[in-house]
């Protein structure tokens, strides 16, 4: 009896921790695919960024730099970021006199020469 417990036991901590989840991504992912419209900004999963002109079915025609016109499956879709979530960022920007400075990525240090 103990047994059959244990195998439970295990079976529903996998559940809990890798299935569970893993359906959450995917109806998220799904979900993201299926509101996909015309001029939301999309990253393919080969890393193409572009913004999207039309949507035709499980297609759509995305427009990159130099405006070329690409067609993908929805399936290719890796990343959205909607018209109206990009719009919020145009309007907090501050004046360049006021902005902070840029951070570059490389920490400045002070060394000391022993003699």
């Amino acid at each position: 009896m103990y047994q059959i417990i244990m195998i439970g036991g295990i079976f529903a901590i996998m559940y809990f921790m890798v299935i569970r989840p893993q359906k959450k991504r995917q109806q998220e992912l799904s979900l993201m695919r299926d509101n996909l419209t015309v001029g939301d900004k999309a990253v393919t999963i080969g890393g193409i960024v572009g913004e999207v002109s039309a949507v035709d079915g499980d297609e759509f025609h995305l427009l990159t730099a130099g405006q070329t016109k690409l067609v993908f499956k929805k399936t290719a879709v890796a990343l959205v970021e909607s018209k109206v979530a990009a719009q919020p960022e145009l309007d907090s920007q501050t004046d360049v006199d006021e902005a902070a400075p840029l951070d570059d990525g490389i920490a400045e240090q002070e060394t000391e020469i022993k003699e």
